[in-house]
């Protein structure tokens, strides 16, 4: 089906600028690509580790799996507190981005490390070796959380790209391709895992921080900012002064100068990001409150609803779930779609919101999950109550108690349905839920009169009473 969204033909053309986007995307991605298969050439010990302050105050590496597979005596959980006589400390606080590495670091030899393992302390040497194309996809592709990461990150990129070669020409289309970019280069940086080698090696240390960090600060914020300013078309003092859009930006590449100056302050890339999306939801929710044409509302409401809704997804990672099983991977994968809700509703908004009825999508939304929640609530309570009358009767549990919340649950669920349903076309849909009433009426009515003169003027009165027109008449043809 065709786009019945009316284009500019100059939103749909490839300009210089645009030229020079893609282009300054793909040596990006070129360069991301490089630095991360020149970390894969460096010697490593095989184990992803992790930094974290001990009880002395002082810095380790913490070990947590190996991924290369090669025979060590480390064991996960291990604490590297001295690598070949370098403090762990000394090289996490150097003022370089980057420490010497101990002699010995080189493929196929070994190395003594001092570790802290159940509280003692022992000194071991462990081989150092190289990367392996099979430990990159192991440590990539077998667990289920780095999956999900991958595939959120593709499905960001590929919205952000489809609406760019559509719109190549539309500020926000760019700005949501920039969004998607910012998702990919941190998800692919961080694709090898962190060994000891990264640590002794200025280049990779240094790509590493800059595409996972630097460019996710300098792109993420300024992008989603810069939609949000230009969506669903520039805010007034933006149309007027374009290159306020590019401070965003070079407000983000302020970390970039940092790292090379002084690493330590770096870091303030994060509130800035966070202050840079605050400031988005503030333009979103200013243009919600003040574009009143249709056009702009259906797209804003696209655009919101996919915000709140990734928003509310997003949250749940602060929410510890626990042992719960099968629950618990389905819930690690509505957190990670958080990311693809909001791009694909941001896509949505601008190429083909017209397309779909996003009022009966939240409806349906709000409907259905009202009633899961409610019917889990019965079910469990059910499950607890009857659970507790079986112990209290007979001293011991019964599989009784499941059976009969299933069958509550079954039989409540379109008498619950129809009422949920009912209350909020009355509470959010109300003049949707008075002509539906109507209709229904005047169904009911139908089916008892057979007064042709009778069933005429409820016909009437019900149009009248549903889309209160100025005048209304009903014309009858004869045979």
């Amino acid at each position: 089906m065709s786009d019945p969204t009316p284009i500019n033909n100059l939103e749909a053309r490839f300009d210089r600028s645009a030229w020079l986007l893609l282009l300054g995307a793909l040596l990006f991605l070129a360069l991301n690509i490089g630095q991360l298969a020149y970390r894969f050439t460096l010697p490593t010990e095989g184990w992803e580790i992790n930094s974290d302050d001990n009880a002395a105050g002082d810095y380790d590496f913490y070990i947590i799996k190996n991924v290369v597979g090669a025979l060590s005596m480390l064991q996960p959980g291990d604490a590297l507190h001295i690598i070949g006589w370098i403090p762990a400390a000394q090289i996490l606080n150097s003022d370089r981005l980057a420490h010497a590495r101990p002699a010995g670091w080189v493929a196929g030899g070994h190395i003594p490390v001092t570790v802290i393992r159940g509280g003692q302390t022992l000194t071991i040497d462990i081989p150092i070796v190289h990367w392996t194309f099979s430990s990159y996809l192991r440590s990539n592709f077998t667990d289920l959380r780095s999956v999900i990461m991958w595939l959120s990150a593709l499905i960001m990129l590929g919205v952000g790209l489809l609406t760019f070669l559509k719109r190549p020409a539309n500020l926000a289309g760019r700005f949501l391709f920039l969004f998607g970019l910012a998702i990919i280069f941190s998800v692919l940086a961080s694709s090898l895992p962190d060994g000891l080698g990264m640590y002794f090696d200025y280049l990779a240390i240094f790509g590493k921080v800059f595409f996972s960090n630097v460019i996710f600060a300098y792109m993420f914020g300024p992008s989603l900012l810069g939609f949000a300013l230009s969506f669903p078309r520039p805010k007034t003092f933006i149309q007027r002064r374009t290159w306020l859009l590019v401070v965003p930006f070079l407000l983000g590449s302020s970390t970039t100068v940092l790292l090379f100056i002084a690493p330590p302050l770096a870091t303030i890339g994060f509130p800035i990001t966070l202050g840079m999306v605050l400031a988005a939801m503030g333009a979103l929710l200013h243009s919600a409150l003040t574009m009143h044409d249709a056009i702009s509302r259906a797209q804003l409401r696209w655009a919101v609803g996919g915000m709140v809704v990734g928003m509310g997804l997003f949250t749940l990672n602060f929410i510890n779930f626990g042992e719960l099983g099968f629950l618990n991977i389905v819930f690690r994968v509505l957190t990670a779609s958080s990311l693809p809700v909001m791009g694909i509703s941001l896509a949505i908004a601008i190429l083909r919101y017209r397309l779909f009825d996003i009022d009966l999508i939240i409806r349906r939304t709000l409907v259905y999950s009202l009633v899961t929640g409610a019917l889990a609530l019965v079910y469990f309570g059910g499950v607890t109550l009857l659970q507790a009358l079986f112990t209290t009767l007979s001293g011991q549990q019964s599989p009784a108690a499941v059976v009969i919340s299933t069958l509550l649950i079954a039989a409540l669920f379109n008498p619950l349905r129809r009422r949920i349903q009912d209350f909020i076309d009355r509470r959010f849909y109300r003049q949707k839920y008075d002509a539906e009433a109507a209709l229904a009426d005047f169904a009911a009515v139908a089916q008892k009169e057979a007064n042709l003169d009778y069933l005429s003027g409820a016909l009437v009165n019900m149009v009248n009473k549903t889309m209160k027109p100025e005048t209304s008449s009903l014309w009858l043809a004869k045979k």
